[in-house]
């Protein structure tokens, strides 16, 4: 089990007010590519959003290619860049990875991020997904993009190098 750092612990770090964080991953077991790893969580947090979303009686979220695209792009930028903001280093917003795909977007958008990082690396997709729902739900403006009913579409997008992983949600309503 190594060290590891939420985004809520990650902005208390850069704010030099570190909070020790652990991951209880399991041991052992098949290790994944940082691909095979990122896409699982991908996966799981979307399947893990709807069921919040199910237990409080809301209808599911649909799944978008572009809302994905943004996401995935997003979180690889942030990995690559390292930086978690709902603003890229050049200002860029969800309105506008959205509108990359898909020209000026026509419906209410939402962003959720989140990452974790481990020095021993990060091996198991359901800690990583448990962790990151439940800080999500732990935080008013996470949950309430999770369980806004003005919302019908999630895009979800991780990146991983294998140490670090990089989560971006990015819900949307029904187009005007």
């Amino acid at each position: 089990m190594g060290l590891c750092l939420s985004f809520a612990e990650f902005a208390a770090a850069r704010e030099g007010s570190n909070i020790p964080f652990h991951l209880q991953q399991k041991e052992g077991g098949k290790k994944l590519s940082p691909e095979a790893l990122a896409d699982q969580v991908e996966v799981q947090l979307f399947d893990s959003t709807n069921k919040e979303r199910n237990e409080k009686k809301l209808g599911p979220l649909r799944q978008d290619e572009i809302l994905v695209k943004a996401a995935l792009d997003h979180s690889r930028d942030m990995l690559k860049r390292n930086y978690l903001s709902h603003f890229s280093p050049e200002g860029k917003s969800v309105v506008d990875r959205v509108a990359k795909y898909q020209g000026k977007p026509q419906r209410s958008l939402g962003e959720n991020l989140h990452t974790i990082s481990s020095s021993e690396g990060l091996v198991d997709p359901q800690a990583i997904v448990a962790q990151m729902m439940q800080d999500w739900m732990h935080s008013p403006p996470h949950r309430k993009n999770i369980l806004s009913k003005d919302y019908a579409y999630l895009g979800v997008g991780c990146a991983s190098d294998g140490a670090r992983i990089f989560c971006t949600q990015v819900f949307a309503g029904e187009n005007r």
